[in-house]
């Protein structure tokens, strides 16, 4: 519709041009000194009209003139962008067929031609590592930072993912920098918590504990997971007894019940050697929540009648039928009790089961205090026998 229009105009105004010319309205004349020139008002119309256009056409070529260098080095551009682009293609796809060497290099070919260098380094980063290529991670990483250091959070998040393995100190220190130059970034956070829950370090996961609340952004369970693991590695930490007990005491009563907390006292306080009332917070914790770790914790406390816990135990065995460790605990309560005949068959059901190793010792330690060395050898034999199968 547009072009339609301007040919209608153009029309218009040669046919007005036309007619004036035809119509020969006038004459003009030129004067100059001696010399003087005569013509129509047409003619001179239409000389300037031819003048404008000349003028136009001059500046036109001009301007474009003016542009070339400056259109050729954005077309230069372009072009690179493309080349990067198209070897950005390529990697991911060998990135995605496993081929971690041709990924890299074609990743890394155009880095510094693409508008979006960060990502070929970044990645080709991650392609090396596959490779184990430590020194080529390392060179790559430190190229994106000099590159890009207004992306210093994105590297440093990826370096920290790619040290992790084998340099974990190093890759918590660049954790631990992050997050404090951007305390409220929730995946920094998030990736700081895992790095400290792997390496146990409790104090800091506990100063953390207030922000983790506000900012992290973990789901429910997932916080009540991380403040009960900041719990359990707080008593397995405890340098002496009355640190634990002091620990344990300032527990609320759920915390108490949880299996993983209890396991962890648990194991203190055995290694302490204060077994008092543990087998009674067992059986608290079992009421309110099955855990197959508590029950066998509750076969390795030597305190006070065997004889009574076996019968509890025996209780349990009504709800969980197939419990290996149950059976395991059984008969190491039996063998307590000097409930012989009882203590062989529940470690057979055991090994029925689930043939573990430490079921096998303990199968054989009981026929040892019975004084059967003759079928403890036997039991010890069945279990090289047993760990000699193929798996």
């Amino acid at each position: 519709m547009k072009t339609l229009i301007k040919w209608s105009l153009a029309l218009l105004a040669a046919v007005l041009l036309t007619s004036l010319a035809l119509l020969n309205q006038g004459e003009v004349s030129l004067r100059w000194d001696v010399w003087q020139i005569d013509t129509s008002a047409s003619f001179v119309l239409a000389l300037a009209i031819v003048a404008v256009l000349v003028l136009y056409l001059v500046l036109r070529l001009w301007i474009w003139l003016w542009s070339l260098p400056g259109k050729w080095a954005h077309h230069r551009l372009v072009k690179r962008y493309q080349q990067a682009e198209t070897s950005l293609t390529r990697g991911l796809i060998a990135q995605e067929a496993a081929d971690w060497s041709q990924a890299e290099k074609q990743l890394i070919k155009t880095a510094k031609l693409s508008q979006n260098g960060v990502m070929h380094y970044l990645t080709a980063a991650k392609m090396a590592a596959m490779q184990q290529a430590d020194q080529r991670r390392d060179q790559y990483l430190k190229q994106a930072k000099l590159a890009y250091p207004d992306q210093s959070l994105t590297i440093g998040l990826v370096e920290a993912r790619l040290i992790s393995e084998s340099d974990s100190k190093l890759a918590v220190v660049i954790l631990a920098e992050l997050h404090k130059q951007h305390p409220k970034h929730r995946v920094v956070l998030q990736e700081y918590i895992k790095l400290l829950r792997q390496l146990k370090q409790l104090t800091r996961l506990h100063e953390l504990m207030p922000v983790i609340r506000k900012v992290s952004g973990l789901s429910r369970p997932d916080l009540t997971q991380l403040e009960t693991d900041v719990l359990a590695m707080q008593l397995a930490q405890a340098p002496d007894y009355e640190t634990l007990e002091q620990q344990w005491q300032a527990l609320t009563h759920k915390q108490k019940l949880n299996p993983q907390i209890m396991v962890e006292y648990i194991k203190a306080s055995m290694k302490a050697e204060q077994l008092n009332g543990l087998s009674e917070w067992i059986e608290k914790a079992l009421k309110a929540q099955w855990d197959e770790s508590l029950v066998y914790y509750f076969g390795r406390i030597q305190f006070g009648p065997a004889y009574d816990r076996f019968k509890k135990a025996q209780a349990w065995l009504k709800n969980h039928p197939d419990s290996a460790v149950l059976y395991l605990t059984l008969g190491r309560l039996a063998c307590q009790s000097q409930l012989w005949g009882q203590a062989h068959d529940y470690f057979k059901q055991s090994l029925k089961l689930q043939p573990e190793l430490e079921t096998f010792h303990a199968f054989a330690q009981c026929y040892e205090a019975e004084g059967e060395d003759r079928q403890a050898a036997l039991v010890y034999k069945q279990a090289m026998l047993e760990l000699d199968k193929p798996e």
